[in-house]
């Protein structure tokens, strides 16, 4: 049966529904990790539900396509009644009778936490699931702020007095008050049993499994401890659906826990839309052989003038349609405030869409996004969008710039940090990392070339052969380029020009992704220089994925300025594009207020 988008208590998720009436509610990671397990997690829902099991996974409040942001007060309380509404929902559209818990990385401690709750109101779950769990809010905080530490990023300008204490940990804010009350959640230590049967399962030379579990069983529980490998790798860099195999020994104890009944109620037919106080957001389905999926987000106030274009998102990499730092909400929520109308998607094997038949999920590059992309805008025409602007992020840029090519409905396009302009057979995330990591041949030259490395190659031939094709791709490249033999990166541009696109390209000063830029364009990009409608802008002190949330203020301001061209160009009537009736104050700063539902 096919998952179905719901919303609940201000919580977007996905209901995999099925006939068994053992259900399950998937409690994921937070924050980076939650964006770098989200397709395997989704490949784990869909194990469940394939095995009987009616299965609810959902973004807690003020993350993923839920309400709100993580900048509000009272995180950790929305959190926990998050997962109580889960449940709730779960039982309600399915009739289970029967609920297992399961939470992996913070997502067991607020499962825990919450299910210690259920109990005491007499709606306890039957089974806790508990995987690579972080035990106490205290570590929770302790690993947000050495994330935040690890992860390389620019000196940055100071934030704005109201952002000044929050803890930046990848574009998601962690904010004083949060950071308290998170350090004080405990509830593996509490003096009472979160479930009668419990199983912790975690990398097979960890102490925590056997600690719980022993800890657990002197309280009554019947408390398991299973080692598991590769749970962890999950939630480093974004995984393909293949990689839920590291949850299989769960998932074989979760059904053979109980016989599985049947009887479980297929999901109402009721709306997902989620009502916010400046945009309602609702899930779409568009395209076929793959149907894809993506949130289409409307203004609640109706656009005066009646012809502002309609923004497309596009992934950025393999990151699902949420954005790196929630970024791609954040921004399309900001747009439905100034009267523009959006569409964040995942294309073909990424995030919430099907696998591509014939290829690998997480591929970029890949040509056979462009019909993804296309249907994307077939499906915002069939609204009444007539003008269309489409912004791609890294991987996403170059699928952005292809898509004005001979496609009047495209009127512009703004693309970030784009790693290459080319569209091929596709590459993978881990591939593309070995590539584009060092900015220069001669700096991957002498990272490569350190002893270690060198004595790692030799052990294993099979890295001396990969180091030299890339070696000679680069400079196959570089001779193609400098000869004049290729100039598709230009021509493509001057394509653009001429057909009156408005583009709008901007780089991070410094990012590794401006030697493909000026590799193709020449230095600062000056191959460009007087062709109409192309812009080249550069955002200083910021990183490649646009966490930092000062810059990502200066970045609204350059979208704002390229929207407002476009609007000014389409109005016969000067006076008929004025802003103004929006607050569209190009000198302020801050990330927008956190949304409630309505």
């Amino acid at each position: 049966m096919k998952p179905t988008p719901v919303v609940f208590e201000g919580c977007f998720g996905w209901l995999h529904p099925a006939e068994g009436l053992r259900g399950v509610v998937l409690c994921g990671p937070y924050g980076y990790e939650e964006l770098c397990a989200h397709r395997a997690w989704k490949s784990f829902a869909e194990s469940l539900a394939s095995a009987g099991l009616p299965t609810l996974r959902f973004d807690y409040p003020g993350s993923g396509d839920s309400a709100g942001d993580d900048g509000e007060p009272d995180r950790v309380r929305a959190w926990l009644d998050g997962v109580k509404a889960a449940v709730r929902r779960l039982r309600e559209d399915t009739g289970v009778t029967d609920v297992t818990l399961v939470g992996f990385r913070m997502g067991a401690l607020l499962a825990t936490a919450a299910a210690l709750e259920m109990a005491e109101d007499g709606q306890g779950i039957d089974r806790l699931v508990l995987l690579s769990p972080i035990t106490s809010g205290r570590k929770a905080v302790r690993e947000m702020q050495t994330l935040s530490t690890i992860v390389l990023r620019p000196v940055c300008n100071p934030e704005p007095p109201e952002r000044s204490s929050w803890l930046n940990v990848i574009g998601m804010p962690l904010t004083p008050e949060t950071a308290l009350t998170l350090g004080g959640l405990n509830p593996c230590d509490a003096p009472a049993l979160p479930a009668p049967r419990i199983l912790i399962a975690d990398r097979p030379e960890g102490k925590t499994p056997v600690k719980l579990a022993s800890r657990w069983r002197t309280l009554g529980a019947v408390a398991e401890p299973m080692g598991v490998s590769g749970m962890m790798e999950l939630t480093q860099q974004p995984q393909r659906a293949q990689a839920a195999a590291a949850f299989e020994p769960v998932l074989r104890w979760i059904v053979a826990a109980a016989p599985v009944a049947t009887g479980a109620t297929p999901p109402p037919d009721r709306p997902a839309g989620l009502m916010m106080p400046t945009a309602v957001e609702r899930p779409i389905f568009f395209g076929s052989a793959p149907e894809l999926f993506g949130v289409y987000c409307t203004p609640v106030l109706a656009d005066p003038a009646g012809n502002r274009p309609a923004i497309l998102f596009l992934n950025s990499g393999a990151t699902h349609h949420v954005g790196s730092g929630r970024a791609t909400v954040v921004q399309a929520r900001r747009l439905a405030a100034r009267g523009y109308t959006s569409l964040r998607i995942d294309a073909a094997g990424i995030g919430d869409s099907p696998d591509r038949p014939g290829f690998p999920d997480n591929l970029l590059y890949n040509k056979e996004v462009m019909g993804d992309v296309r249907a994307a805008l077939n499906w915002l025409e069939e609204q009444g969008h007539e003008r269309i602007v489409v912004i791609g992020l890294c991987a996403g840029g170059t699928p952005a710039l292809h898509a004005g090519l001979g496609d009047d409905r495209v009127v512009g396009q703004i693309v970030l940090n784009p790693g290459r302009f080319e569209m091929g057979g596709g590459i993978a995330v881990s591939e593309l990392m070995r590539t584009v990591a060092f900015r220069s041949t001669k700096e991957y030259l002498i990272e490569a070339l350190k002893p270690a490395r060198l004595r790692a190659s030799f052990r294993k031939p099979a890295r001396l052969t990969g180091l030299a094709r890339r070696l000679a791709g680069r400079f196959f490249r570089k001779v193609l380029l400098r000869t004049g033999l290729t100039r598709h990166a230009l021509r493509m541009f001057r394509r653009l020009s001429v057909e009156g696109r408005r583009v709008l390209v901007v780089y991070s000063s410094g990012d590794m992704t401006l030697a493909e830029f000026y590799l193709h364009l020449g230095e600062g990009g000056r191959a460009l220089d007087g062709l109409s409608g192309i812009e080249v802008a550069y955002l200083e002190r910021s990183d490649h994925s646009l966490t930092v949330w000062e810059a990502r203020d200066r970045l609204d301001r350059m979208i704002d300025r390229h929207l407002a061209k476009l609007d000014s160009a389409a109005q016969a009537d000067p006076a008929a594009s004025d802003l103004t009736g929006w607050g569209l104050d190009l000198s302020s700063g801050g990330l927008p207020s956190g949304e409630r539902v309505g």
